[in-house]
């Protein structure tokens, strides 16, 4: 999936000539380092045995202790990876934390500026920062599945639901890779090909142009697909039909982990279980 303005911003700046005496030959692109960060952390979830609380994530992560840095999917499971925040940690409160956690859970921004008094565009501008915050830089409709589950979680005050979480080191700083399994793996057995191929790319954030470029197709194509998906689900956007597929008991159970179930549970973030240093030359092209 395409990230806009989303390459790996956790890794520190270093010094122009401190790069050029320690490289060992052309310094890769933003690409290449995108991508071996993600091997690594693919590899450090699938050695991962321990859970955290989408709640306290999310507290966390509202609270400035942590900030986003990547967000990316396989073929079976979504990730989110974590830097620390350096400095006092300043949370995010009051009505832009309000704001942000009503869009991530799947209320309109038209309804909640209705029930909030105040202007669409207000509501709009206050979700984007929120975003920005955390360290995303997409719009409401694309934030990451993951986290609007954990915002769901941290709204209600919900201390069961859980995720896998490991740790792993880049240059000289700590990152965090939270994972859960994909939400559309529900629909493998639902939908025919097609409609799956193209909801899957919704879930991964892409607009319907890029998914009608992906596919080769004509955007009103795609999305008369979505619209059948919709239809058939029940549902009347991305957001609901993510609730529905990681929470709705109709479907199975509950996609998401109950900490109460893993036996290695815990609500603290757990320590390390896989860790790599990156040679600094992969670092010079990432700002």
């Amino acid at each position: 999936m395409k990230y806009p303005d989303s390459y790996i911003r956790a890794l520190k700046p270093i010094e122009r000539e401190r790069l050029l005496a320690e490289a060992e030959g052309p310094a890769p692109s933003a690409r290449d380092v995108r991508t071996r960060l993600r091997e690594r952390a693919v590899a450090a979830d699938q050695a991962s045995t321990m859970d955290v609380s989408l709640a306290l994530l999310w507290r966390e992560l509202v609270h400035g202790i942590c900030y986003v840095v990547d967000d990316f999917f396989t073929e079976d499971r979504c990730y989110v990876v974590l830097a620390e925040a350096e400095g006092p940690a300043v949370p995010l409160e009051g009505r832009r934390l309000a704001i942000l956690e009503a869009v991530l859970c799947g209320f309109g921004q038209k309804s909640v500026a209705i029930d909030l008094d105040l202007a669409p565009s207000t509501i709009a501008l206050n979700a984007r920062l929120g975003l920005k915050y955390l360290g995303l830089s997409c719009k409401p409709s694309r934030v990451h599945p993951l986290l609007m589950v954990a915002a769901k979680a941290g709204s209600r005050s919900d201390g069961t639901l859980a995720a896998t979480v490991s740790r792993m080191v880049v240059g000289e700083q700590q990152l965090r890779v939270v994972a859960l399994p994909r939400p559309d793996r529900r629909l493998f057995k639902v939908l025919p090909p097609a409609e799956l191929a193209v909801i899957r790319l919704l879930i991964e954030g892409y607009c319907y142009e890029e998914m009608a470029r992906l596919r080769g197709t004509a955007t009103r194509t795609v999305a008369n697909q979505i619209t059948a998906v919709f239809r058939r689900m029940r549902v009347s956007g991305r957001s609901e039909l993510l609730s529905r597929l990681f929470f709705s008991e109709g479907l199975e159970r509950s996609f998401v982990p109950k900490l109460a179930e893993a036996p290695a549970a815990s609500l603290a973030v757990a320590e390390p279980v896989s860790s790599f240093r990156m040679p600094l030359h992969l670092l010079s092209s990432v700002g």
